[in-house]
């Protein structure tokens, strides 16, 4: 698998594993903030989107306007990265329970179901208060199986386990989201590489 063009290089991307129960992550929260999660509306494999992240003009999104204005259909740009659906990417800083010394690591999923199942877990349905993902001694880690076998494989079944303890010195890893993950592009390169594409179409 390709590393995506919105990671920047050199930032180890979690592999899920296949099974049921396989995966079992602790995350961290972003340096200097207390989220954990973060979302990026990405153009599929050309890049993470300018207009929809900084509200910047993005070439993308331009070209996208203009052939909805030209008749094309708005699921088939949908499918081709051209016009975002509704599915940005959920990005987090993971801890892999079952191989901690690899260190901090970025899972990376397609959002909207992730989200919701994530949100239904973070609130303990007897006491009503918050769960502590990321905290070091009694922080909970999501467990959750895959199918690597399937045609669009994504995490089902997210669970939480019971809360543990995690080596505070891996937690000397997190990083900050915008400067040290996300590759922002310019206008230019975006264009060039969306260029690219155009032409073998």
């Amino acid at each position: 698998m390709a590393h995506p063009r919105y990671i920047k290089s050199g930032i180890r991307i979690y592999r899920h594993r296949s099974g049921k129960g396989a995966n079992r992550i602790r995350f961290l929260a972003w340096k200097d903030s207390v989220e954990f999660i973060r979302r990026l509306w990405t153009h599929m494999d050309f890049g993470a989107c300018l207009m929809k992240n900084w509200n910047e003009p993005c070439p993308i999104c331009e070209d996208a306007k203009r052939k909805v204005s030209k008749g094309k259909k708005y699921r088939a740009l949908v499918k081709q990265g051209i016009l975002l659906g509704k599915n940005p990417r959920m990005l987090a800083q993971i801890i892999d329970r079952n191989e901690e010394e690899t260190g901090v690591q970025l899972w990376d999923v397609a959002g909207s179901e992730v989200e919701k199942a994530l949100i239904n877990l973070s609130v303990h349905k007897d006491t009503g208060l918050i769960v502590p993902w990321t905290d070091p001694d009694y922080g909970c880690d999501l467990i959750y199986d895959y199918d690597s076998a399937q045609e669009n494989p994504e995490p089902s079944n997210l669970r939480r386990s019971w809360q543990s303890k995690l080596n505070i010195e891996l937690y000397d890893g997190a990083m900050d989201f915008d400067e040290d993950i996300i590759n922002k592009m310019s206008y230019e390169k975006l264009a060039a590489i969306y260029a690219e594409f155009s032409q073998q179409e």
